[in-house]
């Protein structure tokens, strides 16, 4: 929600639309979302710690409801409860994708059915009750119908029962990757591509977990024949289920080819790194979309900051989600700010086992390199996140880490 929120407030075209402003609905409510600047009427609300209601998704919901606003956004979350979309959908426009292409593009029976018939490459997917002998054959994970982040994810036992709501997928080799594309109902364009940071254990991941992103040009990080496509599935799935808007297509890159495995109808995680790189607003990228029936031209182009003109250097661009591997208490968010943070939590906020602390950022000339600096940095920020008797200590040395030129 920071990102996407950032990203609204410098929208011009939601400023010249929406002139009575902006409000963010968040699960946390973390410090940089309140601190974001706007030159029109901005508000970020926390459900647990403004409006009392439990970190969920069924809390979100009815916590919009109660809300006064005439359109829209949102991230990550609600494409998993359909009904809640479709009451939002009832009270105002939704700027993007509503219930009736999240009913279909969401669905794993009617999506991998329909990847089949076009003859999209995607790995052999069970949605039927009866898959338990597949299991004893190949090599297979469970994965939640409703879920996101690979949180309900798991190797399948032989034998084993299927989890309630859960389909089965071939496990294929390979690196997870993803791109996001714009909409208009009928149409599609690629915007960019993404390696995706997948059960990254010095950010505190496992398994199959969403670890992070790294961006860069496209043809960096895939080859001519894979974006040709990605490009023919996204606008297959585009005209197939009506997207519209900002989408993220997931794959796992597997001799060279990419398997599609999800679509994210929605502003993505990836997104903000997409916007950075290229210095376009990706609000106005979707307003133009659904609102004009404007696609860009092609895909966003990196962008020289200094020189306003489109750059030539091979950048990248990373962001890594930082899990707690115990229980911690937060510190003041300005010293996490300091490590090249984002998502800053509250200070004096208790951050339970497993749950995400922060973002970590790298920008470096190589995906290896942006793996390396997300590394140290998690260590820095988990330095600092030790008792409070420690954090003068560790502070002393941050302040001597930048006095020699060195990142914090």
């Amino acid at each position: 929600m920071r990102a996407l929120a950032a990203s609204a407030t410098r929208s011009a075209l939601a400023a010249a639309r929406f002139p009575g402003g902006i409000v963010a609905l968040d699960y946390f409510g973390d410090a940089d979302l309140l601190a974001l600047s706007s030159r029109r009427p901005f508000r970020a609300l926390s459900l647990s710690r403004d409006l009392d209601r439990p970190r969920s998704l069924a809390g979100l919901a009815r916590a919009a409801l109660d809300l006064e606003w005439q359109a829209l956004i949102y991230s990550g979350g609600l494409e998993n409860g359909p009904g809640l979309l479709g009451r939002l959908e009832r009270r105002g426009a939704v700027l993007g994708n509503g219930r009736r292409q999240i009913d279909g593009v969401r669905d794993p029976s009617v999506f991998f059915e329909f990847l089949s018939r076009e003859g999209l490459p995607h790995p052999r997917t069970w949605c039927a009750a009866g898959t338990t002998a597949v299991a004893g054959r190949t090599r297979c994970l469970w994965k939640g119908a409703r879920s996101g982040g690979g949180t309900r994810v798991r190797p399948a036992m032989p034998g084993e029962t299927r989890p309630r709501g859960h389909y089965l997928q071939e496990l294929i080799a390979g690196p997870p990757g993803s791109v996001a594309f714009v909409a208009d109902g009928t149409r599609a364009v690629l915007l960019g591509a993404t390696g995706q940071l997948s059960g990254f254990r010095e950010l505190g991941g496992s398994g199959y977990r969403y670890g992070g992103n790294i961006a860069g040009p496209a043809r960096l990080l895939l080859s001519d024949g894979a974006l040709a496509v990605l490009r023919r599935a996204a606008s297959s799935l585009t005209l197939r289920f009506g997207l519209r808007g900002l989408n993220g297509l997931d794959f796992v890159l597997s001799a060279g080819t990419p398997h599609l495995i999800e679509v994210n109808p929605r502003y993505t995680a990836s997104m903000e790194l997409l916007e950075e790189m290229s210095g376009r607003n990706l609000v106005d990228v979707d307003l133009q979309a659904i609102t004009d029936g404007r696609l860009p031209a092609g895909p966003l182009e990196p962008w020289d900051g200094a020189s306003g003109r489109p750059g030539s250097d091979a950048r990248f661009l990373a962001k890594g989600i930082l899990y707690a591997d115990q229980r911690v208490l937060s510190v003041d968010p300005e010293l996490l700010a300091r490590s090249g943070c984002r998502d800053l939590p509250a200070a004096g906020e208790i951050i339970e086992t497993g749950h995400p602390i922060c973002t970590i950022m790298a920008d470096a000339s190589s995906p290896s390199e942006c793996r390396r600096i997300l590394a140290g940095r998690a260590g820095q920020v988990r330095r600092l996140l030790r008792p409070r008797w420690e954090q003068p200590r560790v502070l002393r040395s941050l302040e001597r880490d930048n006095s020699e030129g060195r990142p914090a």
